[in-house]
């Protein structure tokens, strides 16, 4: 190697010692305080969010199962009572004897959507979609049990054709909404 060779050589040691003896910096600490809140805040809020999301979404399938199966359970019970042809009985009676009311009483519990009432502030966190449509249908059937309940329009003073053939309708309208609630779902 020549001289040269070698003075370059030293002074390239040199200056790689002194760029590693140099006192380190002055933000270092600052720099390692932020990343340690920051990786702290993250190991702490991550786990958090996470159970929180996993809370809700457990929350949100609990409560439209419950809904859904409510719905499901009035089904049935429409169906095994008879009620739909009850009602289509009474429409075909009236388009034979137009001028006659017919009275047309069930005994419905307070308590037949006590599943639908206790949830329904927690409504929102169920699909919007699915919530209009559980609304919907238990709306419709609640006007339905309003007039045949004891005390109800049909109930009382009786209706005339054009009164079933509506309340027809609105029965049918929901059960069709409830079949397709519940058959989404299973």
């Amino acid at each position: 190697m020549e001289a040269q060779q070698l003075l370059e050589a030293v002074r390239t040691i040199e200056t790689i010692k002194a760029l590693f003896a140099e006192q380190p910096s002055e933000w270092l600490p600052v720099i390692v305080a932020i990343g340690g809140v920051f990786v702290g805040g993250i190991s702490t809020i991550l786990p958090t969010y996470m159970y929180e999301a996993r809370k809700r979404n457990y929350d949100k399938e609990s409560v439209t199962t419950a809904l859904l199966s409510e719905i499901s359970a009035l089904l049935k019970i429409i169906e095994h009572r008879k009620y739909l042809r009850g009602i289509e009985e009474v429409v075909a009676h009236l388009k034979e004897n137009t001028d006659i009311l017919y009275q047309f009483s069930v005994r419905v519990s307070e308590h037949y959507s006590k599943i639908h009432q206790a949830h329904i502030a927690q409504i929102r966190i169920v699909k919007p979609a699915l919530a209009v449509k559980i609304i919907e249908f238990h709306q419709l059937i609640d006007a339905v049990v309003q007039d045949i309940i004891p005390g109800g329009a049909i109930a009382e003073a009786g209706g005339d054709l054009e009164a079933f053939e509506e309340l027809l309708a609105i029965l049918n309208s929901a059960i069709v909404i409830g079949k397709k609630l519940t058959s989404r779902h299973v």
